[in-house]
C-alpha cells in the first residue's frame, strides 16, 4: 500500500488532527504527558542556543502532518518556571515563519484549516524524499520532525534529504530528527536483519480492539535505525560540509511503544501502553498487576546485541521495581516496603521516599480518588523520568529522537 493511501484513510476516519488525550488513540494520555515532554525537553537546549543569537526562528516541519510540530514547538516549558519568565520557550512572536511539508494533501487540506488566520504558518504538499525545493523557501533556523516521519526514507533518501539540507544553510541550525528505533523490544525480529533494508510496519494500534480493520492493519515500510548507523550519515556529511556538529541522541518509550501492546512482532502483547494511560488519566487507577513489564522475549540477544539487551533490561528492573513498591504502597504492606526502600538503587531512592510521603499524606488532598487523581500521575512521571535519565539513545526505544545542532567551521 502506499503511503499516502494510508494517511489519506486516516484523516477521513479522525484520527489526525483531534488534540485529546485519553486512553487510547494516536493522541492519547502517553502520547499527551510522556512523548511529547520527551521531545520538548530534548529540543528545548538547542532553540534556547537558537535564541541568543536570534529574535525570531525560520521553522520547517519535514512531514508535518496537519501541524502538530507547530504545537509542540510552541509549548516548550521554560527549565526553571519563575514569576518573570514566559510561559513557553518559543512563542508564537518568535516565529518568523513555521513551514509544514507533507506528501498527504489531506493532512495539508487540514493543517491550512487548524491554521487559518496565522500569516507566518504555511503548508505545501511535497514528497520529501524526492523533492527538496521546499528548501528553497529557506534557510530555516530549525529543520524539524516528530513521530518517526524520516523513517519513511530508505538510507539514500535520507542521505541525500540532509546533504540539500547541509548545502542550502551556510549558517548555524537545528536539526531534529524522529526515527523508528531499530532495538524496541517491540520488533526483535528487525534487530538481525541488514541494515539498509525497509521493513513492514502497520498502525493496528490506531484502531478500535473491535475494529476489523486491527487485525487486517496493511502493511507500509519503513526503516528502523540504531543511534551509530544515523551518526555515521551526520558525520560524514558535516565533514564534507566542513561544519561543525552536536549530535545528541534520545531513546523514547522503551516499554510503552504502540506495538509493546499490540504484539504484532514480537509475539508477547503488553498492555503496558493502556495502564500507563490510566495512571496519567484521574479517572483511573490502573491495575497493578498488568504494570508489571517482561522482556523475557529478548532474552535470545543477551549475547549478540549486549548493550542494548543490558539497557532495556536495566530500564526494566527500575521499572518493575517502580511497580512492586507502588503495589506495596497499595496494600500498605509494611515489610516489603521497608526491604524495597533498602535495596532501591540510588535513582529510586528519593522518588520512593516522595511517594512514601504522599501516601501518607493522602488526606491533605482534596480529591475524590487519591490513588487515581495523586498516586498514578506521581507514578507514570516516575516511570517516564527514569527513561529520560538514561544515557544517551542506542536505538532501544519505539521511537529514536536526534537532535543535531550545526555550527560554521
Amino acid at each position: 500500500m502506499e503511503k499516502t493511501e494510508f494517511f489519506e484513510t486516516a484523516v477521513q476516519h479522525g484520527f489526525y488532527g483531534l488534540d485529546k488525550g485519553g486512553l487510547n488513540g494516536k493522541k492519547d494520555n502517553v502520547r499527551k504527558y510522556w512523548e511529547d515532554i520527551s521531545i520538548k525537553t530534548v529540543i528545548r537546549r538547542p532553540i534556547l542556543n537558537l535564541l541568543n543569537h536570534k529574535a525570531e526562528l525560520r521553522v520547517v516541519d519535514l512531514g508535518c502532518g496537519s501541524g502538530e510540530g507547530y504545537e509542540l514547538l510552541t509549548h516548550i516549558p521554560p527549565v526553571n518556571k519563575t514569576t518573570i519568565q514566559r510561559d513557553f520557550v518559543l512563542t508564537d512572536a518568535n516565529i518568523q515563519l513555521y513551514l509544514g511539508v507533507d506528501i498527504s494533501p489531506s493532512m495539508i487540506k487540514q493543517g491550512r484549516d487548524n491554521f487559518s488566520g496565522k500569516d507566518n504558518v504555511r503548508f505545501i504538499e511535497g514528497n520529501l524524499a524526492a523533492d527538496h525545493s521546499f528548501l528553497n523557501k529557506g534557510p530555516f533556523d530549525i529543520y524539524f520532525s516528530s513521530y518517526s516521519s524520516p523513517s519513511h526514507f530508505t538510507d539514500i533518501e535520507l542521505k541525500n534529504l540532509l546533504e540539500h539540507i547541509f548545502n542550502s544553510n551556510s549558517d548555524e541550525f537545528v536539526l531534529a530528527l524522529d526515527l523508528f528505533g531499530k532495538y524496541s523490544p517491540e520488533w526483535p525480529p528487525y534487530w538481525d536483519r541488514k541494515d539498509v533494508e525497509m521493513h513492514a510496519y502497520n498502525m493496528s494500534w490506531l484502531y478500535p480492539t473491535e475494529s476489523p480493520e486491527k487485525t487486517n492493519a496493511e502493511n507500509y515500510f519503513v526503516r528502523y535505525w540504531s543511534t551509530e548507523e544515523v551518526k555515521t550519515i551526520i558525520m560524514g556529511i558535516a565533514h564534507k560540509e566542513n561544519r561543525k556538529v552536536t549530535v545528541n541522541f534520545v531513546d523514547r518509550s522503551i516499554l510503552v511503544g504502540r506495538h509493546m501492546a499490540t504484539g504484532f512482532y514480537n509475539q508477547h502483547p503488553q498492555n503496558l501502553r493502556l495502564e500507563v494511560n490510566k495512571l496519567f488519566d484521574r479517572d483511573y487507577r490502573g491495575a497493578v498487576e498488568q504494570l508489571h513489564a517482561d522482556i523475557s522475549c529478548l532474552d535470545s540477544f543477551k549475547e549478540s546485541h549486549p548493550l542494548e539487551y543490558q539497557r532495556i533490561s536495566y530500564y526494566n528492573n527500575l521499572w518493575n521495581t517502580t511497580i512492586s513498591f507502588l503495589d506495596a504502597l497499595m496494600n500498605k504492606k509494611k515489610i516489603p516496603i521497608a526491604k524495597i526502600l533498602e535495596r532501591a538503587p540510588d535513582e529510586l531512592k528519593e522518588e520512593f521516599h516522595m511517594l512514601q510521603w504522599l501516601e501518607g499524606n493522602s488526606s491533605r488532598f482534596p480529591v475524590v480518588d487519591f490513588w487515581a487523581s495523586i498516586m498514578g500521575p506521581q507514578v507514570a512521571c516516575v516511570l517516564r523520568n527514569l527513561e529520560f535519565g538514561l544515557p544517551e539513545g542506542l536505538g532501544c526505544g519505539h521511537g529514536l529522537f536526534c537532535t543535531v545542532e550545526v555550527r560554521k567551521q
